[in-house]
């Protein structure tokens, strides 16, 4: 199934569509569909019979924790793991790294930049919130594609510890390079969206320690897409030449402040409470 929009705040801005290939366990005949996936369910609708009424759970909350196969282990300090990371990043640039600003061992480094930085994303939200159980109630209630989740009694029952396993999950699936637009509000402001949102909601701090920072995130997000996808070219099939030694020394250097500001902040929150049962 596609991955629901998990930045967006309400439910309904949470749908994503793709196509889908599966096939009966009965007859063994394959099929091709179109799917609607959100947050709490999915619709798919068979090409070659579009009469037929199919239904899903949504991604991930059709199976136990315990057969979730695509769990990690979240580690202690992410921070501590990023920073080692960093360490070898910058050998790769000053040892690896060509002139050509479009080489592709350059594209790659700067793609792996982004990387380490969504891997600490996502490590220190949910660490973050593991340590602090009241920030994750909160967070848990502030969240759409969380707060709108049907949970099972006898899931809980059998598991007491179910329900933060199921957020764990939710958070774990998400894509931790989405930084929203950048345009302002009505009132002038920018809008929280994606990772800056979901950190807003969980700890109450902005995601990066300046407007810059964030904007440039933004940038890079949109250029690890091209990257990735379009083998370092942009939607007008333009070669991109930027990724020099220059470029990948500040978009480190950038990446290191954002995971300073954060694992900053986070120790200056107030002392976990005590969970009230």
């Amino acid at each position: 199934m596609p991955e629901p929009n998990y930045a967006g705040e309400k439910s309904s801005e949470m749908v994503s569509e793709g196509e889908v290939d599966f096939s009966c366990d009965n007859c063994d005949q394959h099929f091709e569909g179109d799917v609607w996936a959100g947050p709490a369910h999915c619709d798919i609708t068979l090409r070659e019979y579009p009469d037929t009424v199919v239904s899903c759970d949504p991604p991930g909350y059709d199976r136990p924790p315990e057969d979730w196969d695509e769990d990690w282990e979240v580690p202690d300090d992410p921070a501590i793991v990023f920073k080692a990371n960093v360490a070898e990043l910058r050998e790769l640039i000053e040892n690896q790294a060509q002139n050509d600003g479009s080489s592709l061992m350059n594209r790659m480094i700067f793609a792996q930049i982004l990387t380490f930085l969504e891997a600490f994303f996502c490590d220190t939200l949910i660490q973050g919130l593991r340590q602090r159980p009241d920030l994750l109630a909160d967070f848990a209630e502030r969240d759409g594609a969380i707060s709108q989740t049907a949970f099972s009694a006898s899931a809980i029952l059998r598991d007491p510890d179910y329900v933060r396993k199921a957020v764990e999950h939710n958070l774990k699936s998400r894509l931790y390079h989405q930084f929203g637009s950048g345009k302002p509000d009505k009132k002038g402001k920018s809008k929280a969206e994606g990772v800056a949102l979901w950190y807003a909601m969980a700890f109450g701090f902005a995601l990066t320690g300046s407007d810059g920072d964030m904007q440039a995130l933004r940038d890079y997000a949109s250029l690890r897409h091209d990257c990735v996808h379009r083998n370092g070219k942009t939607k007008d099939d333009e070669i991109l030449r930027v990724f020099d030694k220059a470029y990948l020394r500040d978009a480190l250097a950038l990446a290191e402040r954002v995971v300073d500001h954060i694992d900053t902040s986070l120790k200056s929150l107030p002392p976990a409470q005590p969970e009230p049962f």
